[in-house]
């Protein structure tokens, strides 16, 4: 399917949105030991997101 970049792009903007919020409520609201699954889990969203920007632009350059 041949879906606009802003389209194919969605999904990592959310997943940033995601990880943000989640770093944010791990790191303010939580501490201690489940603060820091909040920020582990945020960190590996980031990382997803990276990937999906990633193939989203390889995507379109073929």
């Amino acid at each position: 399917m041949n879906f606009s970049l802003f389209v194919r792009m969605i999904p990592g903007m959310l997943t940033v949105i995601a990880a943000i919020i989640l770093f944010y409520v791990g790191f303010v609201n939580i501490r201690g030991f489940e603060g820091a699954a909040y920020g582990i889990l945020g960190f590996f969203l980031v990382i997803f997101a990276i990937i999906s920007f990633i193939i989203a632009k390889s995507i379109g350059t073929r």
